[in-house]
């Protein structure tokens, strides 16, 4: 009997040889169906921040994003699944990932899902104080979300961010699915870098040192009938990819953010660049077309060596003729020179870069006397 089992184990050791890599073949097989976790990753986002010239490719730190998963088969209506994100800088300040936010109570957790081909939607603020807008999920034809259902009401004020990963494959028996995301901006955004000058300062080094912030708003975007897109991140109004100017009533501007850009010489009383920024939405094109700008800059010394301190207000338009499209940057500058006050024509730059345009009509409407800071 030991001598027939001692053949039997023989022979099953030839076949194994005879058939090549059977024993590994049974080790490849798939391993039992079961669920799949999802991880997300930012790649690189073209962008230009307050005061950093274009070319920036980092998402804001702590920025709220949402993600939307479809699963696309015939018959699926709606989202399999949605997740909220905080995006999370490596120490070494190189990657992005996203980590799942935490409810009011308990942790975050992964994204999970079955095996299938999936389309996954990101939308952000760029921002980790605005919440992301929550997209309709149950308008859907064979696991696509509707054009004309999935959309929400689009802001001025916003950073609004996209990016979409389609027909991605997701496969029982893999720990875990690495997705990387591209955003890409859905609005506009115009910036107004200040410039002084010897005839517009500070009355010391050390107030120019420690300069106030200017205060500057701006005239918006309509945001009448305004609509993001979860298919394909656009912002419509109506059918149109852009709009028309909003009310020119400065109770109705939006305020820009402002920051310090460079440095004060020794001695100087020339304040460093400020820069102000705003995200609008798209404006479209017209022939003409001006959007009015208002500047208040505090304890500004204007003129010769008898001039105090004042709150100098400028009002003036922005040349938008070629409009402000969807994606770029508009840049302009205003310089300050004593009686000088002049705006550039604008630079557009994908945001990467936009149009500018040249400030007019500038106007200094500084009552006497006024030496408040705004």
């Amino acid at each position: 009997m030991k001598h027939q089992t001692g053949i039997i184990q023989i022979l099953i050791a030839v076949i194994g040889l005879s058939c090549g890599c059977t024993g590994e073949k049974l080790l490849d097989e798939p391993v039992p169906e079961g669920p799949v976790e999802v991880h997300f990753f930012s790649s690189a986002i073209p962008t230009r921040t307050e005061g950093v010239v274009a070319g920036t490719d980092k998402l804001t730190a702590d920025a709220k994003v949402r993600i939307y998963a479809y699963r696309k088969k015939a018959g699926e209506t709606k989202a399999t699944a949605t997740n909220n994100y905080t995006v999370a800088t490596a120490a070494d300040g190189g990657t992005q990932s996203l980590s799942p936010t935490a409810p009011a109570s308990g942790s975050g957790s992964e994204m999970i899902l079955p095996s299938g081909t999936f389309n996954f939607y990101a939308v952000s603020t760029n921002s980790a104080e605005t919440a992301v807008p929550d997209f309709p999920t149950d308008k859907a034809s064979d696991g696509v979300p509707t054009d004309e259902y999935t959309t929400v009401d689009a802001k001025n004020g916003i950073d609004y961010l996209y990016a979409a990963v389609p027909e991605q494959k997701i496969a029982f028996g893999t720990k875990k699915a690495e997705i990387p995301l591209t955003f890409r901006h859905a609005g506009t955004q115009v910036q107004l870098t200040i410039i002084f000058g010897d005839g517009a300062h500070a009355g010391s080094n050390d107030a120019a040192q420690n300069f106030n912030l200017a205060r500057v708003t701006i005239q918006p975007t309509t945001e009448q009938e305004a609509k993001m897109h979860l298919y394909n991140g656009e912002i419509r109004f109506g059918n149109l990819l852009a709009g028309s100017p909003g009310s020119a009533d400065t109770a109705y501007f939006k305020q820009m953010s402002v920051v310090t850009s460079g440095t004060v010489a020794n001695g100087s009383t020339t304040p460093a660049n400020q820069v102000a920024t705003c995200h609008l939405l798209p404006l479209a094109k017209a022939t003409s077309q001006k959007m009015k700008i208002k500047i208040e800059i505090g304890n500004l010394v204007v003129g010769g060596s008898e001039a105090q301190p004042l709150t100098h207000t400028y009002t003036g338009e922005l040349d938008a003729s070629a409009g402000w499209l969807a994606g770029t940057s508009n840049q302009y500058t205003l310089t300050l020179s004593g009686t000088e006050i002049k705006f550039s024509t604008v630079t557009v730059v994908p945001w990467t870069s936009g149009t500018g345009g040249e400030v007019g009509n500038i106007t200094d409407t500084t009552p006497t006397g006024d030496s408040t800071t705004p």
